[in-house]
């Protein structure tokens, strides 16, 4: 009769210490004595979008097949998508490497002080060095860095990827899309099509890109929304039109209100 007592107080203790339990009982010490439960394991942070990458500005040659690029260490870049008024900006380190966060300084800084991306679009990347030479290319940015697309497998900026980022740059729309408005996989298949067999105005649009740059020049062929008074290069914007009026099949177009078909995957 004793244990039979003693099982019943026993099963009674476990069935109250599950019900505590079951309750979403507080944390700390228990009533009475026994050791502290276990702490929670908060979970593994999660992996958020960036946009990486290497900027190079040319610094010798005439063509794009003699050129000689050197990181843009320590120079100004600007982004955006073309979406609104304002870019983000940030600085590369000694290598000319870049990383942007989702939220960046804006430029200017009003109406918001800070530019925020969005996984799943387009974004022109400006480079500035020093001596004024510009680094130029588009990238799609993913929800984590894994998605991310770029021009070119080394993601790193060079003419050719200049010439297809100052390409959808003047031919984007008004609007909220801009620069998003266009096929990322199409503008690559260009960049590979103006490495192999350039016609003689998108030849001559990279010669230019390269001596231009080599000058210290700026390529921008028109005044950013972001920067109304930003300084213009004529010939650079000449180039550009004569190659949206060239025949080229490969050449990418702005999707309009159409969509724009296999789109990465943000």
């Amino acid at each position: 009769m004793v244990k039979y007592k003693q099982l019943l107080a026993l099963s009674g203790a476990f069935a109250s210490a599950a019900l505590i339990a079951a309750c979403g009982g507080g944390g700390g010490a228990l009533p009475g004595p026994g050791p502290n439960p276990s702490p929670t394991v908060s979970p593994s942070p999660q992996a958020t979008s960036a946009m990486i990458g290497t900027l190079n500005v040319v610094t010798f040659g005439t063509n794009p097949a003699n050129a000689t690029y050197s990181a843009a260490a320590g120079a100004s870049v600007v982004f955006s998508c073309g979406c609104s008024a304002q870019a983000g900006v940030t600085t590369t380190d000694g290598s000319g490497n870049f990383t942007v966060l989702p939220t960046s300084t804006a430029t200017p800084a009003a109406p918001a002080p800070t530019y925020t991306t969005v996984p799943g679009r387009n974004y022109v990347v400006v480079a500035k060095s020093a001596a004024g030479a510009e680094g130029w290319t588009l990238q799609f940015l993913g929800s984590i860095p894994g998605h991310n697309h770029y021009l070119e497998p080394s993601n790193m900026s060079d003419a050719y990827s200049a010439a297809a980022a100052l390409y959808v740059f003047q031919n984007s729309p008004v609007g909220s899309t801009a620069f998003d408005n266009w096929d990322f996989i199409a503008v690559t298949a260009w960049v590979q099509h103006l490495q192999s067999a350039p016609n003689a105005q998108e030849t001559t649009l990279l010669n230019d890109i390269v001596t231009e740059s080599v000058a210290n020049r700026t390529l921008f062929p028109g005044s950013p929304s972001w920067n109304p008074t930003q300084i213009t290069n004529a010939k650079i914007s000449t180039d550009l039109t004569n190659v949206k009026n060239s025949i080229d099949s490969t050449r990418p177009a702005a999707c309009g209100s159409s969509p724009c078909g296999a789109e990465p995957t943000p």
